[in-house]
């Protein structure tokens, strides 16, 4: 009845956060916020309805109650489960390019990883997600400790190599080759490195 009374019709569910279900936290968040003026309506009239949520004790004795009015989402909370949401999402459109069932799926390691850290990066440095900085920094990190372990995998480069679309296109693209270290030698980095000629390598060792 609420949902209608909202517009929302047929009713819908909202949908749960699997541990293992890929974007189901992202699902949640979205239906959420379809719902959410029927959810408010609902926690509005909670109180009345069911009485507290909850009862915490302290010190043995002294009661605290917790009504469900205190759970009541203002529209700038809802702003804030969409910009969750639009973080989420970008790390769950990821995950779907590895859920195909008929082609193999392991030449995109490289580059998804890569456009989930421009993604994320991108976000991190907009003055729109400031308050999640942090969060997003610690999903940054977690790419990076990934990222820095498929130095010992050749069987990524090797992969993304022998596509016979990409072939070494994609590393000359996104990694550059010798111009591109020189700049970066220039620029300070003497670690650089020609990423199109450690590519090559990878091929001929695995020869």
């Amino acid at each position: 009845m609420l949902q209608k009374k909202c517009g929302i019709d047929p009713p819908l569910a909202i949908l749960l956060h699997s541990n293992i279900r890929w974007g189901t936290v992202e699902g949640m968040l979205s239906r959420s916020y379809v719902l959410r003026q029927a959810i408010n309506l609902v926690i509005n009239s909670a109180d009345e309805l069911y009485g507290q949520i909850t009862t915490i004790r302290r010190d043995s004795c002294a009661r605290e109650h917790i009504p469900w009015s205190v759970f009541v989402l203002k529209p700038s909370d809802w702003e804030c489960v969409q910009d969750m949401r639009a973080v989420i999402l970008d790390a769950n459109n990821i995950q779907q390019l590895f859920s195909d069932e008929h082609c193999a799926t392991l030449w995109q390691a490289i580059p998804a990883l890569e456009e989930l850290q421009m993604a994320w990066e991108n976000k991190r440095d907009s003055s729109k997600y400031n308050q999640y900085r942090n969060a997003i920094q610690d999903g940054l990190d977690k790419i990076n400790k990934y990222y820095n372990c498929l130095d010992d995998k050749p069987v990524y480069t090797l992969t993304l190599v022998l596509h016979p679309y990409y072939k070494l296109d994609y590393i000359k693209m996104a990694w550059g080759r010798a111009d591109q270290q020189a700049e970066d030698i220039a620029a300070g980095n003497r670690h650089a490195k020609n990423w199109h000629d450690e590519a090559m390598q990878v091929v001929e060792d695995a020869m």
